[in-house]
């Protein structure tokens, strides 16, 4: 088909003043007209591919008839064909409209009469073209659609994956995966916590790799250089190559594709540092209280020793004054009150003695607490 506005007109008739009739309606600069001798002729310049066909009916050789079923055979099946005939019968106008005729005429051709024949054909081309390009937009929407859901659907996949990730290394490996899908190379930089990392679509990342991710980290948030560009988070930088800057479209989606690939490795990174902080204060937790266990048990023991101490020690001072009362020369109620003194004495020391067993018991008790929250139980 011709584009809109321009319509290729083919006159196929052996009558030279037939033809001259018929083009003196095609004078208009949105025509460019065809002249042709025979149906030979014309089906040999099908690849002009006309729009309107005034064809003659009798012709020698390849008559009119004929000359339809070909084109339209041909797949030229949006011409509109105006047949030309001298009759005016039935039976000629089944045969043309079987061969795939669109209107009719009888000759002497009048342009009165093919003017509105014309109109009508040139209505209906146009109102093909804008079906025809109503449909393109419609495949190209669709189109557009699909290819959006396929790759929200890597991007998608890719926030999946990354749940399973517990290192910078295997964030790299899915974020590799979703960036193969999208057809684009690469270099990436990312980070956790006081880890820095550097990788590229074809392995480890060269030391100009680096020293350019270096430089592109301290870029805005997104920025684009020709057919590059920089995606910065936190805990990613990442510098894609490649960009398709003949198709805007899809350069918005990747540009969207991209950021969402780069925002939810930063989260899971940032999700891998925490982590990262929670095991290693677990660890010292975990220190800690072995530590304070091994320093109870030590108390402890250290406890039971001064306490059996301090008992020898009093029950030997007790046996010594009792001892000691017969050459002291002390009423036997002197010797019972000074006997019950020190007996009682002892026994405060005894008790003041327990008191350290009483604070270390406190002391297990907060180190079990501790240790249930450090397990979760």
């Amino acid at each position: 088909m011709a584009t809109a506005g321009n319509f290729k007109v083919f006159i196929v008739d052996d009558d030279p003043s037939s033809r001259l009739s018929s083009a003196f309606c095609f004078t208009g600069p949105e025509y460019e007209v065809h002249e042709f001798d025979s149906g030979e002729a014309c089906l040999a310049a099908l690849e002009i591919q006309p729009d309107i066909v005034l064809l003659d009916i009798e012709m020698p050789g390849v008559d009119g008839v004929q000359t339809c079923k070909a084109l339209r055979d041909a797949g030229l099946a949006a011409a509109q064909v105006i047949f030309v005939s001298v009759h005016n019968d039935l039976e000629t106008r089944l045969g043309a409209y079987d061969a795939g005729g669109n209107d009719y005429i009888v000759k002497p051709v009048l342009p009165d009469e093919l003017g509105p024949k014309i109109a009508v054909a040139r209505q209906v081309l146009e109102q093909q073209r804008t079906l025809e390009a109503r449909a393109a937009q419609a495949s190209s929407i669709a189109f557009s659609a699909m290819s959006s859901a396929a790759e929200l659907g890597i991007v998608l996949e890719f926030l999946r994956a990354t749940y399973a990730c517990d290192s910078m290394d295997a964030v790299h490996e899915v974020m590799a995966e979703a960036l193969g899908h999208f057809s684009v190379q690469y270099i990436a930089q990312l980070r956790c916590g006081d880890t820095t990392a550097c990788y590229s679509r074809q392995g480890e990342s060269t030391e100009l790799e680096k020293s350019i991710l270096e430089h592109v980290s301290l870029m805005d948030r997104i920025f684009q250089f020709h057919d590059r560009m920089v995606i910065n988070y936190p805990n990613v930088t990442l510098l894609v190559f490649g960009l398709p800057l003949d198709d805007e479209t899809r350069l918005g989606r990747l540009r969207d594709n991209l950021a969402m690939l780069a925002e939810g490795a930063d989260a899971r990174l940032l999700s891998l540092r925490s982590h990262l902080i929670l095991s290693r204060q677990a660890a010292g937790i975990d220190h800690v209280l072995k530590g304070l266990s091994q320093a109870l048990v030590d108390i402890e023991k250290d406890q039971d020793v001064v306490r059996l101490n301090a008992l020898c020690l009093m029950d030997g001072f007790i046996g010594e004054l009792e001892r000691a009362f017969v050459h002291l020369g002390l009423s036997e109620s002197q010797e019972a009150s000074l006997s019950e003194l020190a007996r009682s004495t002892a026994a405060r020391v005894g008790g003041i003695l327990s008191e350290g067993k009483s604070v270390t018991d406190d002391l297990h008790r907060v180190g079990q607490s501790l240790r249930q929250l450090h397990s979760g139980d």
